[in-house]
């Protein structure tokens, strides 16, 4: 299982003069940490505690019973059994660094990051430490590499493919038209014959189906006048996710077309202000596309149809990363959006009985945005 760069690690650190950083965690129950250790996947039933201090060996602070289970991390070990060896290690190896970060967020501002216990936070603010939010250097190792941006785009054409198979088999269907389930499984289908994965089957929504978020495809056959919203995500065993949303439509209003022209313009206007940062050498933060795209909808006299942030950050375990989110309504994340980083760019408005919404997916390279998926220009026609 591959472990975390010490070295990148430290450099972040010093940047960021912060004396250490302290993951810990209780049966899972931080999963940053485990991911950024490699210890996903483990039985890990009692607490531990690793310190990497700017400068100098990391340290494994390990119960008894797991030392000699416990994978192997660079550094040196103390081993404990009772409570009070456990923080008597904590006041040797942590307290006099004086300053450290840990997986928290000042006020629970940003839920992603908020994995450290209260209680755990008090006992080492009572040995005197200064306790800081590690969610900058964290997103040093939530960048992708060239394979996984590779897989990505693998799993990308794999939606593409999808969305077209989908798209036929509706229109075919007209005379009869299908329900919401047999969309999904049409599209679950194309995954499976391409090998791709998912957590949970494409989300398909008819007309007022479309107008929840987070619609549970149904037994609702699509009717004339009607909307129909496509969210499919999926990924290789081993890759990150892509995530797209797709909007088509049979015979509808001018208000529905109009809903999609705002829409589509606040998902090209966040993408604009993203390419625009980066010319001009700048790197944007996530709540700075939030806010360009919300303009675009609020201008238009659609602001209290909005329900969800403008998008989210991609990961490899799901669709919903924990790195950079496009968000200053749900939280305000103020975390950068790094070269290196993948999200989606997807705003959406819900007035009902229709609701419309637009999702591309987006890598930084230190030039600039790339859009990975297709670009959805108009809402297409059944």
């Amino acid at each position: 299982m591959e472990h975390m760069d010490i070295a990148k690690a430290q450099q972040a650190l010093q940047e960021a003069r912060i004396p250490g950083w302290l993951l810990y965690s209780f049966q899972g129950s931080n999963l940053l940490a485990l991911e950024a250790l490699g210890l996903q996947g483990l039985m890990l039933s009692r607490r531990f505690a690793y310190l990497i201090p700017a400068q100098g060996e990391p340290v494994l602070m390990v119960h008894a019973i797991e030392k000699t289970s416990f994978p192997t991390l660079p550094g040196d070990r103390v081993v404990f059994s009772s409570w009070e060896q456990f923080a008597r290690a904590l006041q040797t190896q942590v307290a006099p660094l004086g300053r450290i970060a840990m997986e928290y967020h000042p006020g629970g501002g940003i839920p992603y990051l908020s994995r450290i216990d209260a209680g755990t936070l008090e006992l080492l603010r009572g040995m005197g430490l200064e306790v800081v939010s590690s969610a900058e250097i964290l997103l040093q190792f939530q960048t992708w590499d060239k394979a996984a941006l590779a897989s990505h785009k693998r799993a990308a054409t794999g939606i593409a493919a999808a969305l077209e198979h989908a798209l036929g088999f509706v229109r075919a269907r007209l005379n009869l038209p299908p329900r919401e389930l047999e969309v999904q499984a049409e599209i679950s289908k194309v995954f499976a014959s391409r090998g791709l994965v998912f957590d949970h089957a494409a989300m398909v929504g008819f007309g007022p189906g479309a107008a929840n978020p987070h619609h549970t495809a149904g037994e609702s056959r699509l009717e004339r006048g009607q909307v129909m919203l496509m969210d499919l995500w999926c990924r290789e065993p081993d890759g990150p996710y892509a995530d797209v949303t797709w909007m088509a439509g049979w015979e509808v209003s001018n208000e529905v077309h109009q809903a999609w022209n705002v829409v589509r313009d606040a998902r090209d206007a966040a993408l604009e202000f993203c390419r625009q940062a980066y010319t001009q050498n700048r790197v944007p933060r996530g709540y700075e596309l939030d806010r360009a795209a919300r303009q675009v909808i609020e201008e238009a006299g659609m602001g209290r149809y909005v329900l969800h942030r403008t998008g989210h950050h991609l990961g490899f375990s799901t669709t919903h990363g924990n790195g950079t989110h496009l968000d200053d309504l749900e939280t305000h994340d103020t975390r950068p959006l790094i070269p290196g980083l993948a999200f989606t760019i997807e705003p959406g408005v819900y007035p009902g009985p229709f609701g419309i919404r637009s999702e591309i997916n987006v890598y930084l390279h230190a030039s600039g945005p790339e859009v990975t998926t297709g670009l959805q220009t108009e809402l297409a026609r059944l």
